[in-house]
């Protein structure tokens, strides 16, 4: 019970943190996608993604691994816009939230998780 509760103040603090960022410019190709995937980094922090899953370039080797490493991972873009959206109607029982994501916060979480640098 105790680490729901700082998994849900990290998700709280991070609520107020993104309440700070900018949203993104576009999610098509060129510049613009760059700054999709950088959205979706910072939103993987914001929301609290890191207290259960790990990626390289959010917290490299920390963290506690509760869901998968998400570093080196390319998902189904429908198959991941379900999942953010609800979990449970995928999974149920699942110990992932919903997070009550919008639309482009799920797209830009999924540009950065599926986002392969060349």
């Amino acid at each position: 019970m105790k680490r729901l509760g700082v998994v849900l103040a990290l998700v709280g603090a991070g609520l107020v943190l993104l309440s700070t960022l900018p949203g993104p410019a576009s999610s098509g190709d060129g510049p613009e996608a760059v700054s999709y995937v950088s959205y979706g980094r910072a939103l993987f922090q914001a929301k609290g993604c890191t207290a259960c899953h790990q990626h390289r370039d959010v917290n490299p080797g920390a963290g506690v691994a509760i869901g998968p490493d998400l570093t080196e991972v390319v998902l189904d873009p429908a198959y991941l816009r379900s999942w953010l959206s609800d979990p449970a109607s995928i999974r149920p029982g699942t110990r992932m939230p919903n997070l009550g994501l919008s639309e482009s916060e799920i797209e830009a979480l999924i540009a950065f998780i599926n986002y392969v640098p060349e």
